[in-house]
Parts: C-alpha cells; structure tokens; sequence
C-alpha cells in the first residue's frame, strides 16, 4: 500500500508588496522593473497610470522574465487590460495574459518586466507598478 500522506513543512507567513520606481514619459524599451528572489509565488500584478497617454497608439505590457525560462513580456498584464490611454489601476488577475492568476519562481529567480511604446502619443505616461506576493521555502 503506497504512503497516501503528503504533508508539507514548507509554509510562508509572509505578503510582501513590491513597488516599482516612478515610469515618467520613460524611452521605448523593456525596463527591469521588480527583482523577485527564487519560490516566490507572485499573487498579483498591479499597473498604476497617473497620467495617461494622449493620442498615438501606446501601447505598456507588464510580464516577466527568469525561472530559466523564455521571457514572457505581457504573461501578467497585456496591452488591452493596462490601456495606457486611460488613468487608473489596472490588475493583472482581472485580465486574461497566460499568467495573470500569477507565476511561481520555483528554478530560479525573476523579473516583473514593463515594455513600453509611445506609439508617437503627443503626451508620454506617468506609472507605477505593483507586485503582491511571498516567499515559500
């Protein structure tokens, strides 16, 4: 008869919320945004515009990159859920990218990542971005 118990000892008593460095009407590029230590179970991603971008086609993703894995630049927030046109806060668990339920780091750390393109908006963004999670090991 095989050992039907699978009790862990590996708990976390932990929520720790990361927040990203002011993105002020910053260049085209993908910008490192969050460190994130090996098993972290991210929860959720959080994407804050305080000023909108105006006219053009803008376009941010929030994603991640590490785990000894290929990037993925939009896994938690796409283009359509972080509507750079639009102020407010957007969450990632509310949108439908592969990983908007949330990732676990479990090989190596990661990365939130934030690619951005003013797609020739007239006015550049002002953002923030957040990262609710924890450490089990």
């Amino acid at each position: 008869m095989p050992n039907t118990n699978f009790f862990t000892n590996q708990f976390a008593d932990n929520l720790r919320v990361a927040r990203s460095k002011t993105f002020n009407a910053v260049d085209d590029a993908t910008y490192n945004a969050i460190r994130l230590p090996r098993f972290t179970l991210v929860m959720d991603v959080w994407l804050h515009i305080t000023t909108a971008y105006v006219a053009g086609a803008p376009v941010i993703t929030v994603g991640w990159s590490g785990n000894g894995e290929t990037a993925d630049p939009d896994g938690f927030l796409t283009n359509a859920i972080a509507h750079p046109a639009q102020t407010g806060l957007k969450r990632a668990s509310m949108g439908t990218a592969g990983w908007a339920a949330g990732k676990y780091f479990n090989t190596a750390g990661g990365i939130v990542t934030v690619t951005v393109d003013d797609g020739a908006a007239t006015t550049e963004g002002i953002f923030i971005v957040f990262c609710a999670y924890s450490v089990v090991h």
